[in-house]
């Protein structure tokens, strides 16, 4: 009998492999989805918090003292250091309301833009901004002295409504080069510019996150622009009834910039330039000798 070792047959299938299972992928965040609401009434209750404590600090402090003092200080050193101030207090208020409530990029609108591009329409856009904040104030102007001028009030009760901007600033200050250029550059960009616009990104977000869904489209940003307004404003008290108004109207252009371009830094930049342009006019009306017959010294 033939004892040669015979091979193993072919099979003709390989033998069954099991697969490794396939992991799901882990689902993508929506950046349109609303926040959780909870999330979006911490967002907005800090961020309102923070223009409104300012406000009626400055407010209080104002009143309180026999010779009120400008808001931000006379010398280089001084300035940089209520600079520092400023923004780690914002900053303080700032990631304790985005730790908790995480808004995104997509909802503070910090997708950047052709750097060209967000130049040329932050400078349109500061330009807009000056004529409708200018337009506005006269027929304010107009309708408080026909108003005055039919109940018989005179011209210096009237004082009362003007913008303080002696409690803003002391004009003396900017005939300093180096002063001047700091206001023109830190103060209007990143104290003003940045700051308040990236304040005023979290508070939209925080408004539309705690309306009902029905308004978390375009009406709900336009609702959440004026409100943000009206906060922005109240902010401002120490510069009085008129400082409230003007800043409101500004906050109002500033936050339709934002939600029509989805872009913060072309608010950033029209906003600083806006301050940037007012305090070289400042500066220039107060060389001019102007300011004398308006802040009466």
């Amino acid at each position: 009998m033939d004892q040669t070792p015979q091979p193993p047959p072919l099979m003709s299938e390989p033998p069954f492999v099991a697969a490794p299972p396939v992991m799901p992928e882990a689902p993508v965040p929506d950046a349109s989805a609303p926040l959780p609401k909870w999330r979006a009434w911490v967002l907005l209750l800090v961020m309102a918090a923070y223009p409104l404590s300012l406000g009626l600090i400055g407010a209080h402090g104002q009143e309180a003292s026999s010779s009120p003092q400008a808001m931000l200080p006379e010398t280089v050193k001084e300035l940089w250091i209520s600079c520092g101030q400023n923004l780690g207090i914002f900053a303080a208020f700032f990631v304790l309301a985005w730790g908790v409530a995480r808004p995104g990029k997509e909802r503070l609108y910090l997708k950047w833009r052709n750097p060209f591009v967000a130049l040329g329409l932050g400078i349109v856009w500061s330009i807009g901004l000056r004529i409708l904040v200018a337009a506005l104030v006269l027929v304010a102007v107009a309708g408080v002295w026909i108003w005055g001028h039919f109940h018989g009030q005179s011209p210096d009760a009237m004082e009362g409504l003007r913008p303080k901007i002696e409690n803003v600033i002391s004009p003396a200050a900017l005939h300093n080069p180096l002063y001047l250029l700091m206001i023109l550059t830190v103060v209007s960009f990143v104290l003003a510019g940045l700051r308040e616009e990236l304040w005023r990104a979290a508070m939209i977000a925080g408004v539309v996150g705690v309306l009902p869904v029905r308004w978390q489209g375009r009406r709900g940003e336009i609702l959440a622009v004026v409100l943000g307004a009206i906060v922005f404003g109240l902010g401002h008290l120490p510069q009085g009834v008129g400082g409230v108004f003007l800043t409101g109207v500004l906050g109002l252009g500033l936050g339709g910039i934002l939600i029509g371009h989805r872009s913060l830094w072309i608010a950033v930049l029209a906003h600083g330039f806006f301050d940037a342009t007012s305090f070289l006019g400042l500066w220039a009306a107060d060389r001019a000798g102007l300011l004398k017959q308006v802040l009466g010294g």
